[in-house]
């Protein structure tokens, strides 16, 4: 994927650049910050500053089309989702949804998350090895959705699993497989038989799936809307999450320094945690529809036209940060872009943000030596979410 001096490719559907795609978007920023790809027709915006102005004009950068790059996509075809929505609808029942995630209701489960992070760690630490994603980072997030939208435990790897075949590309595959395909329709199936199994017996609760039924019943969202809020929770809550976990244990092994800092000094984790999230977010990239005519940077961006914003790449912006390529802890700023901007900004940010702080806290309490086999590290493979499959990890043994 070499390019001539002076010339810029970018394929984010080629596994080498999920290896390391920080090169290739400073290049972008630096020769074609706005970047048009040929061979798939759609524009790539690598600049905070296009980003952001894209993420607050959603009359121009529509969201209907859903959040992957792919042109071409009705992603109005199967189950709604907020996400690919635009105002009045995306008001409506963001609005809803966003009354559910009260702080109130996610730090509460504050002592859930840590509970179940030290019990995922300790039956690893007599051996002193484990996979802290397989054995760690893709158990807990899926455990805290599950308790929110009710996925009993023995269906919980049944559900990560279809949400994991969801978001995978084969190395240069540009649209949906049948992989990819057949894991949403498992997915929709399986949250339309829940919530109707649930739909009762959840009348009245204090949980969020029980007061999303709840707006069912009272003709505020319909059924589909259900299905659909299931499927992105599945994702969304789930697989971002889990990628961050891995990506934070990755880049504190990387700097041990820094690693250090926080064990001298716990109180920096959540200066730790933002900065993970401005250096390696675990969002790549949210594709958009462009709904008329607009110019940037000189570049006309034509009306159906889709674009990517690199959220990953804006955050690495060395017009808006210093030091933009330096790994440091201390830094602790929030006008990152992990969780996007504007009225599309995450949902769960609050969510993510504890889980991540929370898992990290107990690992450095419970294996601080921890060290990667960086020969063993195994990637996830999607245009969207960078992070790890595997990540094994050695640490001294000690008793439970």
């Amino acid at each position: 994927m070499s390019a001539p001096a002076g010339e810029v490719y970018f394929d984010p559907y080629a596994h080498e650049v999920h290896d390391d795609p920080y090169p290739y978007y400073a290049r972008m920023r630096q020769h074609a910050p706005v970047y048009y790809n040929e061979e798939h027709g759609y524009w790539l915006l690598t600049k905070w500053d296009d980003c952001y102005k894209a993420f607050r004009d959603v009359e121009t950068f529509s969201s209907t089309a859903g959040p992957a790059l792919e042109a071409q996509q009705d992603a109005n075809a199967g189950y709604p989702m907020f996400i690919n929505m635009d105002p009045p609808d995306h008001t409506r029942i963001r609005q809803l949804i966003q009354s559910l995630m009260l702080p109130k209701r996610i730090y509460a489960l504050e002592q859930y998350i840590r509970d179940k992070a030290v019990s995922l760690l300790t039956p690893h630490l007599e051996k002193g090895y484990m996979d802290l994603t397989q054995d760690f980072a893709a158990l807990l997030p899926m455990d805290v959705i599950s308790t929110m939208i009710h996925v009993p435990e023995k269906d919980q790897d049944k559900v990560r699993g279809w949400a994991d075949d969801l978001i995978y590309r084969e190395d240069g595959q540009f649209g949906l497989d049948e992989r990819n395909i057949n894991a949403y329709f498992n997915l929709g199936k399986y949250f339309d038989e829940l919530a109707t199994e649930l739909s009762e017996p959840l009348k009245g609760g204090d949980d969020i799936f029980s007061a999303v039924l709840d707006a069912e019943r009272e003709g505020k969202l319909t059924h589909q809307d259900v299905i659909g809020f299931g499927i992105l929770l599945a994702i969304a809550g789930n697989e971002t999450t889990t990628k961050l976990i891995g990506n934070m244990c990755y880049r504190l092994w990387q700097h041990k320094d820094q690693r250090q800092m926080l064990l001298d000094d716990p109180s920096l984790m959540g200066k730790a945690v933002e900065e993970t999230l401005r250096f390696d977010g675990s969002t790549q990239l949210i594709g958009r529809q462009v709904m008329k005519d607009v110019e940037i940077r000189g570049k006309t961006l034509k009306k159906g036209e889709r674009v990517g914003l690199c959220i990953i790449s804006a955050s690495r912006d060395e017009e808006k940060f210093e030091n933009a390529d330096s790994y440091d802890i201390t830094r602790g700023s929030r006008d990152h872009m992990a969780f996007g901007k504007g009225i599309h900004s995450c949902i769960g940010a609050n969510l993510a943000r504890l889980e991540i702080q929370v898992c990290m806290e107990e690992i450095l309490r419970l294996i601080p030596d921890y060290e990667i086999d960086e020969s063993r590290l195994e990637r996830t493979h999607n245009p969207n979410v960078r992070g790890f499959t595997h990540v094994p990890v050695a640490f001294t043994p000690k008793r439970a």
